[in-house]
């Protein structure tokens, strides 16, 4: 039994989404994959090592097991997980890997929930993984497609592509948020007003995309940008690039927690991959061995 399911990109709200602001996101092509089958205990394996239940090396997949032993009860479980999506780089991996498990636990063990509740799951996850979160991750892992959350409003953009950079310096989405957090305590009322641009940058950059503007988008990309430095989830070498890329004409910003991971652009750079927004979300596959994976 595989599954799959999608990572994604923030293209406008991170960090305000948390604060009851909107965030624009999408899925896009890269998917994590988790193969499950029964067994009399629990095991683990990823690119990480085989372990059992592990909340040091495997807290997505160790609490996503937990939690779904409350939908139903069962001995014991195989999860065997493969990734098309970086770790740790503002791209959604343990969303992915989270609603994946829970969507072959769903299918191995015929327990019929539905998107929604594999969804509600998954954001439950989230909390008991992070402390914080806004559930932008697992329901667009879940669902697929481009959305304004959290009021769940699809968008149709006009573009299929980003371009995507990856810093290779790993952050971790718990303490990026709780940093952002004890900032806000200290200026709650300058935070409250950056988080009320941000919100501003993602209605208008949503209607932005389904128009296919790419000149004005650039410009909210060259704000965001900026607005997430202020909040302190930039880096030297981040503010750097992007400079540079702005002497070449080319707009990039942070996607997801900051701290490093990747920088999302509308047009290409030297360093950069394309990804294409998804329309589809999580999945049961077709096919039940790996011989798929490196092709």
């Amino acid at each position: 039994m595989i599954s799959s399911a999608p990572g994604k990109v923030i293209i406008f709200g991170e960090h305000a989404v948390v604060y009851k602001r909107r965030a624009l996101a999408s899925a896009i092509n890269l998917r994590c994959y988790v193969k499950a089958e029964k067994k009399d205990d629990i095991e683990i394996i990823s690119e990480y090592g085989k372990t059992g239940l592990d909340f040091r090396v495997h807290p997505f997949i160790s609490q996503s097991i937990v939690n779904f032993k409350e939908v139903t009860d069962f001995k014991g479980v195989r999860v065997e997980v493969r990734s098309k999506i970086p770790p740790a780089s503002g791209l959604g991996s343990s969303a992915a890997v989270t609603v994946a498990t829970l969507t072959a636990l769903n299918e191995l063990f015929s327990t019929s929930l539905t998107k929604d509740e594999i969804f509600e799951l998954a954001r439950k996850v989230e909390l008991d993984v992070q402390g914080k979160g806004s559930g932008t991750d697992p329901f667009i892992s879940t669902f697929g497609g481009a959305w304004i959350f959290p009021e769940r409003k699809k968008v149709n953009p006009k573009f299929t592509r980003l371009f995507v950079y990856d810093t290779k310096k790993r952050s971790i989405t718990a303490e990026m948020v709780a940093g952002v957090a004890e900032r806000r305590e200290i200026f709650p009322e300058v935070f409250e007003r950056i988080f009320d641009a941000i919100d501003a940058i993602t209605l208008e950059g949503a209607d932005l995309f389904e128009k296919g503007e790419v000149e004005k988008l650039e410009k909210l990309f060259f704000i965001n940008q900026k607005l997430l430095s202020a909040i302190g989830v930039s880096t030297p070498e981040i503010d750097s690039l992007v400079a540079e890329l702005e002497r070449r004409g080319v707009f990039a910003k942070i996607t997801g927690a900051g701290g490093g991971g990747c920088l999302i652009s509308l047009k290409p750079f030297e360093g950069a991959f394309e990804v294409k927004i998804n329309e589809e979300g999580a999945r049961v596959e077709d096919f039940e061995d790996w011989r798929f994976f490196d092709n």
